[in-house]
């Protein structure tokens, strides 16, 4: 080959892995929201994001995580997920779509993708010129037949190079008792924040009543919703194994605070119970 030739395919090949580079892929809580830009819903802001690196779910359960695909426009991906034995865990992964919240964009509404799915930035030159983010939600859910256990789950983000965004999932010995309760649409406003409608589902607890389940999935407060209708299913049933010992009521952790991820304390409460 021509030492021009050379020249050249190396300069192509530089560029390629720095545009590769570019790319980042990061998980983090169902309770942290960004929008197209990148930058945290302000609802959502908290002072130290938790890390995503081995969450705990109980069993017959969901457990949800936001995955964040970022990169300078234009650029194109591919968009895998897995788990590490597989069958273990039941995962789904939804695209959000962004709906006007306040001053900026919210991601929302889901549509459901396969692995892989392929991705571009921006989704819209129209609507979104200087997008540098999509974001999507990754649905893990627990039979009821699953051994307390660890299983790694990773998504992966193929854009000239592979990256890999890993966890380790700890399924606990807590169940979630079989659904019942109030089929109802019980979701916060939108520019709320994503933690509200998880507090409406821990107010009911404390109130004594019955959780409420989405009638579907559509949206991201949806799922919020559901795990959050299940986290009380579950609060009720400790109650009920352990007479006198209210998990939730008695711990100022069951109680807003700044950030969106104060309920997380709540859920890290119900999910140490063995």
């Amino acid at each position: 080959m021509p030492a021009r030739q050379i020249s050249r395919f190396f300069c192509a090949t530089l560029f390629a892995i720095a545009a590769a580079q570019a790319q980042q892929i990061a998980l983090v809580s169902e309770f942290e929201r960004f929008d197209p830009y990148g930058t945290p819903v302000t609802a959502d802001r908290d002072l130290r994001p938790r890390e995503i690196l081995s969450p705990a779910m109980p069993r017959n359960g969901h457990l949800s995580v936001r995955v964040l695909v970022s990169g300078a426009p234009p650029t194109n991906y591919l968009l895998y997920f897995t788990s590490n034995s597989p069958g273990i865990l039941d995962l789904t992964m939804y695209r959000e779509s962004f709906q006007a919240c306040g001053d900026s964009f919210c991601p929302d509404w889901l549509t459901r993708v396969d692995s892989p799915s392929f991705g571009a930035i921006p989704e819209s030159l129209f609507a979104m010129p200087r997008q540098n983010t999509r974001t999507y939600l990754l649905d893990i859910h627990a039979p009821l037949d699953t051994p307390p256990r660890r299983v790694r789950v990773e998504v992966l983000l193929k854009a000239g190079i592979w990256q890999v965004a890993p966890m380790e999932v700890r399924i606990t010995a807590p169940v979630v008792p079989a659904r019942h309760g109030i089929l109802r649409e019980d979701i916060a406003p939108l520019d709320a924040s994503s933690a509200a409608t998880a507090e409406r589902q821990l107010a009911r607890y404390l109130a004594d009543l019955d959780p409420e389940f989405p009638p579907g999935i559509l949206r991201a407060r949806d799922i919020t919703q559901r795990n959050s209708a299940e986290d009380m299913l579950l609060a009720r049933s400790l109650r009920a194994q352990i007479p006198g010992v209210n998990v939730l009521a008695w711990t100022p952790l069951a109680f807003p605070g700044v950030g969106a991820e104060w309920y997380l304390r709540v859920r890290d409460l119900l999910y140490s119970w063995q």
